[in-house]
């Protein structure tokens, strides 16, 4: 009966809560694209390492033994993003939300599963714009970039326990396909949001018609969730591997958009770099018109949510290689 009322709250608490970078679908295609461009030892590496994740049992239950450690794999990278339906305070295990701005941001750090802090600070940094001349606000540290750069340094930290490697290669995961969602790179300040949009969890989008438009309540639909929706909206582990292969697929078919868009891209550049690409993406796509300044409604047309779903084919392929890239070198040696 316990577990029984512990999904339903899950449940509950996944629908009111802020919309995170990419859903489900969305990072594990990311990972799924690291996956395929990872060495042999590299794999080995993190499969060892996430079989430490408490999760593990879940994850591949149900999978063929071959197709764990993949499986595994892809799911750890949607783990922090689980952790917000088990927020709690009178259980041992329960998580704790401990806000936006913490006053000891870097408590507990590197104690591996022990931690049980929501940290709800480390999945964007919000680099400023504005439309209108609106004074800037700079972004909060820690934030993803600050974390990204931690944790890729700890996995090489031969004095750091396996177990705080598992937790910071599961949160890694997870944090490099954020900072490619182009809404979680960027806030925008106008007369409308002074503080700015919060990475457009402020700004209403309508579904088209005959959808009714919810502008108020517990199911309105924000254009930072539009943008996370943008890469698919199925939790298939299977259809998300697919996904990656074939985007990978195409970006080998020479001539081809993605291969096009890969080859100009720095893949090994630093972090810092990434969340700009993503700010410049935003600023381009995710604001470009029917989403004037304001609160909205907005109604996005079919040409701008293709467009939102292209950019975002782009991005989640581009965030596997560099988790590739870095894993490779982290765990690969």
């Amino acid at each position: 009966m316990r577990r029984i009322w512990l999904l339903v709250l899950t449940a509950m608490l996944s629908l009111a809560a802020p919309a995170s970078a990419w859903n489900a679908r969305g990072h594990m295609v990311v990972a799924a694209v690291a996956w395929e461009k990872m060495s042999p030892k590299a794999r080995q590496r993190a499969a060892e390492l996430l079989r430490l994740n408490p999760d593990y049992a879940t994850w591949v239950s149900g999978s063929a033994p071959d197709a764990r450690a993949r499986v595994a794999f892809m799911q750890a990278a949607t783990w922090p993003d689980d952790l917000r339906g088990r927020v709690c305070s009178d259980q041992p295990e329960c998580i704790r939300d401990d806000g936006y701005t913490p006053p000891d941001p870097t408590a507990d750090l590197n104690i591996g599963y022990a931690d049980h802090r929501l940290r709800r600070y480390w999945h964007f940094k919000d680099l400023p714009f504005s439309t209108d001349g609106t004074p800037l606000e700079e972004p909060f540290s820690p934030n993803a970039e600050t974390q990204i750069v931690a944790f890729s340094a700890t996995l090489k930290d031969v004095a750091l326990s396996d177990e705080a490697k598992s937790f910071n290669l599961s949160w890694l995961l997870h944090l490099i396909g954020d900072v490619h969602q182009p809404l979680h790179a960027t806030a925008r300040f106008s007369q409308a949001f002074p503080h700015g949009d919060r990475g457009g969890n402020s700004e209403i989008v309508c579904r088209p018609a005959p959808a009714r438009c919810e502008t108020t309540g517990r199911y309105v639909d924000k254009l930072h969730g539009l943008w996370d929706e943008a890469i698919g909206t199925s939790a298939s582990n299977n259809g998300a591997h697919t996904k990656a292969v074939k985007l990978i697929d195409m970006a080998e078919t020479p001539g081809s958009f993605l291969g096009r868009v890969v080859a100009r891209t720095d893949l090994r550049a630093v972090p810092s770099a990434w969340l700009i690409e993503s700010t410049a993406l935003a600023e381009k796509y995710a604001y470009a018109p029917p989403i004037t300044d304001g609160k909205g409604p907005h109604y996005p047309t079919s040409s701008y949510r293709a467009a939102a779903g292209s950019i975002s084919e782009q991005q989640v392929l581009i965030a596997g290689e560099r988790l590739a890239i870095m894993l490779n070198e982290a765990l690969g040696q």
